[in-house]
This record gives structure tokens, sequence and C-alpha cells, in this order.
């Protein structure tokens, strides 16, 4: 019986990835992500990426439930990925961490950000809740950050390509950090991310 179902489960993940795939304008089976682009290229990551509401702390924390003194101050990553205009970043003590809302694909989302934080932990989480009401948290994989601002490395979980499947299709989020202070600017998506 239990293959029988893993069986069925494969087989809708292998039907909705395609889908996913074939949609060049980033809407996921109803799940309208918005545009994407390559914005980490410059760093080797030919991904297309979509930037979710307020992914770069310009409306302040709006979108956003802080905590541990986390909080949104002046001052933006140096690459300016979203926008040549933007002004603010999210600074994040050790102990504190934020979180958002964002849409995702059907097989192994993914996200990047840029930060900086000399030693500074940063681990990222991921909550998904499924139309059948199982909700999961999950690892979305932990990096220390350098001195100076740079890219994450891509953040996902495997484990997505379970839950997503049964018609979830937003995710909150979780940034924390430990160890040191770190800042962070312009979260990206990975809508329907692949290992590539």
């Amino acid at each position: 019986m239990l293959r029988l179902i893993m069986v069925g489960v494969l087989a809708v993940v292998a039907c909705m990835a395609a889908s996913a795939r074939a949609q060049a304008d980033g809407s996921l089976l109803g799940g309208n992500c918005g545009s994407v682009a390559p914005v980490f290229a410059p760093w080797g990551d030919s991904a297309s990426y979509y930037f979710p509401a307020n992914g770069g702390f310009e409306s302040g924390a709006s979108g956003w439930s802080l905590s541990g003194g986390a909080a949104v101050v002046d001052g933006n990553e140096p690459f300016y990925l979203h926008n040549g205009g933007d002004s603010h970043a999210l600074l994040i003590p050790a102990g504190g961490s934020a979180t958002t809302s964002v849409c995702f694909g059907v097989l192994y989302p993914a996200l990047r950000f840029v930060a900086e934080g000399s030693g500074a932990r940063i681990r990222v989480s991921v909550s998904a809740k499924n139309l059948l009401g199982f909700a999961s948290t999950l690892d979305g994989g932990t990096f220390t950050a350098g001195s100076s601002w740079a890219p994450s490395p891509k953040l996902s979980s495997l484990l997505s390509a379970v839950t997503s499947p049964l018609g979830a299709k937003s995710m909150q989020v979780t940034i924390s950090v430990s160890g040191a202070s770190a800042q962070v600017d312009d979260l990206y998506i990975d809508p329907f991310a692949l290992k590539r």
C-alpha cells in the first residue's frame, strides 16, 4: 500500500514539475509568483528568481515578523540587486529572526539573498501548509556570513518536493542569526528550482 501511495505521489510530482518548467512567465499552477530573472548570474547562478513583496525592506518591516531585536536599518547591499535607489537592509542581532510569507512552485523551491556579518551563523527554515492541512517545517540550510556583503548560498529543502505537490503555494521563510549580528537584504525566490 505504501509503495502504491509513493508511486502516485511521484507521478503527480513529475507532472507538476513538467508543467511548472513549461510556464516561462513564472505563473505556477495558480501560484503566480511574479516575473523572474537570473539576478545572481554574476556569481555563476543562472537560475531565475522572483522578488517577493518587500524583499528589500524598502517598506520597513511591512510583511515581516521581526523578533529578538531585528530591525530595518539605513544602508543597502552594495550590488543593488533589486534597484539602484534602494536604501535599507535588515539588521538581525544574534538570537534574532525575521519571518515572511512567499509564493513557491511545485518542486524544490530555493532562495538567496545578500548578507554580511563577520562570523554570524545564518539559518533559514521553511514552513509550509498544504491543502490537506499538513504542516511541515524544514531546514533550508545554514551558512556563515563574511565580513563584507556577499550573496548567500542557494538555500532550499529537498523535502519541499514532498509537501508542495499536495497543494501548498506559499511558505513561510524564517531567517535566524546566531553568534554575531548580521545584515540581510534583497531576498529572492527561485519558485520552481530543480537541482542544477
